[in-house]
């Protein structure tokens, strides 16, 4: 490797440890500059003469020095394309985090988009539901041109710096055929219609009392609701919680691992895993609260920490560059705890219909997510090769989500897909990664957590480069299989409790007798 090529790569690595401790800091603190500011000083990774030397020596490479510095060259691609389009991407980007929409019933737009899942799923009442929707869609319907000028940008951007073309640059990102990803994608949803079609239909009479036939995006939130299982996670019990399922499957949290668990209310509300600069800085902030969706992600992250601190590779590319599919596909195993019921009896009191219903839940919501990013992947291919105009976007968004998601997208509904619309493709981690992590769940067995499992810390060791094909086969599977997805949620769904819940205490009557004052008699 040349000097040069060296010394790009050794100042990207700086970059991502900047990026990483700044992230952390606004994570944790709630203050401070943002991550994307670092690269501010850098400018010499945006240049195309860059790409051109790491590329030469990628040429002169072989083993794992060709894969690392292959890597680098689309890290440093993409850094670029960025640049190039940066002014289009940053309106949009602007533009979505200042969207804003008003409540029903109140006049100023303090809401945002972030807000809506949350709104959604908490509120009871059907037409309040559809009218918060409605105020988003309105609000997000300025958004098309933005997006289609952002779209422009960046297929100029990519011709210039000679990157051949949007196809080919996805397909050097996650080393996969463009063709063959929308084949998975649209094998995924084949597979999973008829299980998917079944659990919708199921889940919308237990959770929302309606048909599926009547169901709306502003109802799918709420159909995968699991407050009935917030009390069984009390707040601090998260995290222990998952050392004890790491240390079961023989991969103990270590020392090294940098856990935050301060419950400031300054620090982001969910958990995250940071993989500053891994095996041997990978840091996990938590603020415990309690509940179910605490505990799932909590399982999630933990899995992407604890994972991050056995990576083993000769250089710091293949620990830190690639689109980390297989990864995913572990973190997901450990969250597909949440829905399994053996572990569900194991942790919790839920017993009977209780445990049935969010052991159904939770494989209905696992089934939209894997579905909904099936749909996302083929709207990225598809978008590109018809008309770029807002009406053809929206038409082919809204047929695919509403295939994918068993609901009924109307004409504002539709005009949401510039919200979702991507200068790359990111859905295509969340959909290998979902098919993966069900194979590996079905390989490993019944009661996977409880015995020690070497392939897991084969996987970690990838890093980030190793392929979800890699993965599969470390694990014996000889390919990614959506049908085992299917199957999978089939034996969730047909899941039914062998006991009755616990009998509710009886009530002491002793001490709900209101005070007695003492009368005094008449003289």
């Amino acid at each position: 490797m040349s000097a040069a090529a060296a010394q790009l790569s050794e100042e990207t690595h700086a970059l991502l440890r900047a990026e990483g401790e700044l992230l952390w800091t606004r994570w944790t603190t709630g203050s401070g500059p943002l991550p994307a500011s670092a690269l501010a000083e850098h400018p010499r990774l945006l240049q195309r003469e860059s790409i051109d030397i790491i590329n030469a020596a990628t040429a002169r490479s072989s083993g794992s020095d060709a894969v690392a510095l292959g890597l680098l060259a689309q890290q440093l691609a993409t850094l670029a394309v960025s640049r190039a389009a940066g002014a289009e991407i940053d309106a949009l980007e602007r533009a979505r985090a200042q969207l804003a929409f008003a409540a029903p019933g109140e006049t100023r737009p303090t809401l945002g988009e972030r807000d809506l899942d949350r709104l959604l799923r908490d509120e009871p009442n059907a037409q309040k539901r559809a009218a918060l929707a409605q105020a988003e869609t309105k609000a997000a319907q300025t958004l098309a041109p933005l997006a289609i000028a952002r779209d422009t940008a960046v297929d100029k951007a990519i011709a210039a710096l000679g990157l051949q073309s949007w196809a080919a640059v996805e397909e050097r990102a996650h080393g996969i055929p463009i063709a063959d990803l929308a084949q998975l994608a649209e094998s995924t949803l084949d597979a999973t219609e008829q299980v998917g079609a079944r659990a919708v239909s199921t889940a919308s009479v237990r959770n929302l009392g309606v048909t599926a036939d009547r169901l709306r995006r502003a109802d799918l939130p709420r159909l995968a609701r699991t407050a009935l299982a917030d009390p069984q996670f009390t707040p601090g019990k998260a995290w222990p919680t998952v050392r004890d399922v790491l240390a079961l499957v023989g991969t103990p949290a270590p020392p090294g691992l940098r856990v935050d668990p301060e419950p400031s209310l300054s620090k982001g509300a969910r958990p995250l895993a940071l993989l500053v600069d891994p095996p041997g800085d990978v840091r996990l902030s938590l603020r415990p609260a309690g509940g179910f969706e605490e505990q799932r992600a909590t399982l999630h992250e933990g899995a992407r920490a604890v994972g991050g601190t056995m990576i083993d590779v000769p250089r710091w590319e293949l620990a830190q560059l690639g689109d980390g599919c297989a990864a995913e596909a572990v973190a997901l195993l450990f969250e597909s705890l949440a829905g399994h019921p053996e572990w569900l009896r194991a942790t919790t009191q839920l017993r009977g219909e209780p445990l049935d219903d969010m052991v159904h839940t939770e494989a209905t919501r696992r089934l939209l997510a894997a579905r909904r990013a099936a749909a996302l992947v083929l709207f990225e291919i598809r978008r590109r090769e018809g008309p770029s105009t807002p009406e053809a976007q929206a038409a082919l968004y809204r047929g695919l989500l509403q295939r994918a998601l068993f609901v009924v997208l109307s004409d504002e509904d539709a005009g949401r897909w510039a919200l979702e619309a991507e200068s790359f493709t990111r859905s295509v981690t969340p959909l290998v990664a979902a098919v993966l992590a069900a194979q590996l769940e079905q390989s490993f067995g019944a009661s996977w957590w409880t015995t020690p499992r070497p392939a897991l810390k084969e996987i970690w060791a990838g890093g980030r480069s190793l392929r979800a094909v890699e993965a599969a086969r470390a694990a014996g599977l000889a390919r990614l299989d959506p049908t085992v997805l299917a199957a999978v949620a089939d034996e969730r769904l047909r899941y039914s409790a062998p006991d009755a819940p616990p009998a509710p205490p009886k009530p002491d009557y002793k001490y709900m007798q209101g005070d007695k004052k003492k009368r005094r008699k008449r003289r």
